[in-house]
């Protein structure tokens, strides 16, 4: 397998990893009521079809957040369609809570992708496009670790409107290995964000009044090996539906890599927010 197909084939992977991570940024957040110490944990796991009740925004201090709740052992499991890498289902876990941040754990079919987040007076930041203290991802005796260097914008602001928009960007290094050989990698990822408005949205979690917003990711990548510069290049424009209380339902939209596009859907299958 040449260096360049290897590396676009990786690309793949490395597609999924930012979509299923992709998350509204800044927007002005506006305080939030801590909820009571003696509230009890709501059970929220929902039968399909079903319309969940009214929650509490999720968290508290400031990871408290009105579209996506911080509470630790929260679950969401979601399936896509349609997608260039074929079908595929994964689960996000909130494993653990700080006071000024959190770990989120995505566990796919036979990958675990781990990625920290910042609780600012912002908003929710994610420092990081997965992995553990960096982006490792492996697939086909190919290895990619990305560290992490800057971070601007915000992810997951506390509130949004209708017609904000905002930013979120992520430069890195770091390598890839092939067969044993290794070569330097830099590049980032940058996502602007439009909250479009409200309104229904149905998958198999239930039908819920969400929020819908526009994703435009782009990811650049460079490796040299020996002189020889392989670059890869990933867009991903994604609508999202966003339902306070629950975090987000739903995502599609189209991909392209390399010369090849595609349209994928994922839908959340089930929830559970203690």
């Amino acid at each position: 397998m040449s260096w360049i197909i290897a590396f676009r084939k990786f690309s793949l992977l490395l597609l999924v990893v930012i979509i299923t991570a992709c998350s509204p940024a800044k927007a002005t957040a506006t305080p939030l009521t801590e909820q009571a110490s003696t509230a009890k944990p709501i059970d929220t796991e929902v039968p399909p079809g079903t319309e969940p009740p009214t929650l509490a925004v999720g968290g508290s201090g400031l990871c408290a957040n009105a579209y996506y709740p911080v509470r630790e052992g929260s679950t969401w499991t979601y399936l896509s369609t349609g997608g260039q890498t074929g079908g595929y289902g994964f689960t996000d876990t909130i494993s653990s809570v700080r006071d000024d941040g959190f770990t989120l754990t995505s566990q796919f079919d036979q990958l675990t992708r781990t990625q920290d987040w910042s609780c600012t007076a912002e908003g929710l930041v994610a420092l990081q496009l997965g992995g553990t203290s960096a982006a490792t991802l492996s697939n086909d005796n190919m290895q990619v670790t990305l560290d992490v260097d800057k971070v601007s914008g915000v992810t997951f602001p506390s509130q949004i409107q209708p017609g904000d928009t905002w930013q979120h960007a992520l430069e890195f290094t770091g390598k890839i290995t092939v067969a044993g050989q290794e070569i330097g990698a830099t590049g980032d990822a940058q996502s602007s964000f439009e909250a479009i408005g409200n309104e229904s949205v149905t998958v198999p979690a239930g039908t819920f009044d969400a929020l819908k917003i526009r994703i435009n990711t782009t990811i650049n990548i460079s490796g040299d090996f020996n002189g020889v510069s392989f670059p890869v290049s990933v867009s991903s424009p994604y609508d999202y539906w966003f339902v306070q209380g629950v975090g987000w339902v739903k995502a599609a939209g189209t991909g392209t890599v390399g010369d090849k596009s595609f349209t994928e859907t994922i839908e959340l299958q089930s929830y559970s927010i203690p």
